[in-house]
């Protein structure tokens, strides 16, 4: 196995934590122990503990008659033929039984047909007529893809990543990964290792990423291993093949000793979290009043503030901002930074504007050119003992996006990373 292209490697990974414990970067095999599997070896699926997916899914009908068990498989056919209003048909099955932390592996072989997309994901439903899902508005709403396979994909191409439905709206991550293996030829291991803490991805042993899941919503979960049509050009048969489907714990006395490298990765890319002088961090999505700003989880797990994403040059100028009032201890100098996302293809013009006290920093933000978030320098500022104001105004209308700012007495201090914790409280202007 070889990963030509993926979001972090074991390698790299173990060199950024600087981990004494090496074993604890490869698969988690070795702390967890079995709780469940299905090897697919009867002639009949276990009905007691699996449920068909059956529906519409974009561009095909989903059909438990195209779920067998074969040769010690689970195979999921795929078929062109008219069925309830589509002209393709797909499968798939979802565990009856709801999970959470531990980690979870399927060796499968795809189809790899152009058009069809298949999956090992899990939600918080049991089939998307299910009237009691495991999770609510209080809990939130989480979805896992530990590997996807999309339509337009070849053969050595897929995707994994995790999003996040409720409160916040957005992907905790997405990745993608080519591999040298033909994936329509091949047996190949996928697994995810989901804890309170973190989430790893790996494709045959090897870690791909990790993820912070303490900003995440917590809840049980159904696993399913499906695959639908979402082109109508898709190709005419074919077929997914999953070998195995294989459920681990793990004892607290174990997480207690595997989670420390992953925390320490997590935490390392917060960058230098005190300068040596007065550091204000603040999240913008905390801002008291962010009229038609709209809160989201964006990339690298980073709550945000997302702008208008298109321009109406008639708006008014009250909806472009989001406003907070912030608290001084004493009166002093305070350089401004703002975390906001660019993108390498058309920089530069998702932008926006901060005020501090209704002075209009330095330059637009968004503007840096990467790909990605990364922090802007706007200027100093005298900021009074007491309440002070900042604004974010929505200059471009256009998908603006705005992470948290420092302000900081230090002036020699450049953040980078995600920076601290917010440790300002914010009211009403």
């Amino acid at each position: 196995m070889s990963v030509i292209a993926a979001a972090c490697t074991k390698s790299q990974f173990m060199h950024e934590v600087n981990a004494q414990d090496v074993s604890s970067l490869d698969s988690p095999l070795d702390l967890y122990t079995l709780s469940w599997a299905d090897e697919f070896a009867d002639s009949l699926l276990d009905t007691t503990q699996w449920k068909y997916r059956v529906g519409i899914s974009q561009s095909s009908f989903q059909r438990s008659e195209n779920v067998s068990l074969e040769d010690g498989k689970l195979k999921i056919n795929l078929k062109r033929e008219s069925y309830e209003g589509r002209e393709l048909t797909g499968g798939g099955v979802i565990t009856k039984t709801p999970w959470r932390y531990g980690y979870y592996e399927v060796r499968v072989k795809m189809d790899g047909g152009q058009g069809w997309h298949e999956a090992f994901w899990t939600a918080g439903l049991c089939g998307f007529d299910d009237p009691n899902p495991t999770y609510d508005e209080t809990t939130g709403q989480l979805e896992m893809d530990c590997f996807e396979h999309y339509a337009a994909y070849d053969e050595h191409t897929f995707t994994y990543g995790a999003i996040e439905w409720q409160p916040l709206q957005g992907g905790l991550n997405r990745d993608y990964a080519t591999v040298t293996e033909n994936l329509a030829e091949s047996y190949n291991t996928f697994g995810f290792e989901y804890t309170p803490d973190y989430l790893n991805y790996y494709y045959n042993g090897t870690l791909l990423k990790t993820v912070d899941m303490r900003v995440a919503p917590k809840h049980d979960f159904y696993l399913w291993l499906s695959c639908i049509a979402t082109a109508p050009d898709a190709t005419d048969s074919g077929a997914v093949f999953f070998d195995y489907l294989r459920c681990y714990e793990i004892t607290p006395a174990n997480y207690a000793l595997r989670k420390v490298p992953f925390i320490e990765y997590l935490d390392s890319l917060r960058g230098p979290q005190q300068s040596n002088g007065v550091d204000l961090w603040i999240e913008a999505e905390d801002f008291a009043i962010i009229n038609n700003w709209t809160k989201e989880r964006d990339v690298d797990q980073a709550a945000v503030l997302r702008g208008f994403t298109q321009y109406d040059a008639g708006r008014d100028s009250v909806a472009l901002k989001a406003r907070t009032v912030i608290t001084v201890d004493s009166t002093a100098s305070y350089t401004l930074w703002v975390r906001a996302r660019d993108f390498s293809t058309a920089p530069g013009i998702r932008k926006f504007k901060v005020l501090i006290n209704g002075q209009e920093a330095e330059g637009e933000f968004g503007t840096h050119g990467s790909n990605g978030y990364a922090w802007q320098n706007g200027g100093t500022f005298l900021l009074a003992a007491g309440t002070n104001l900042v604004e974010l105004f929505d200059s471009s209308q256009y998908f603006a996006r705005c992470d948290r700012l420092l302000l900081t007495t230090d002036t020699a201090f450049v953040p980078s990373g995600i920076g601290a914790i917010s440790n300002v409280v914010h009211s009403m202007p």
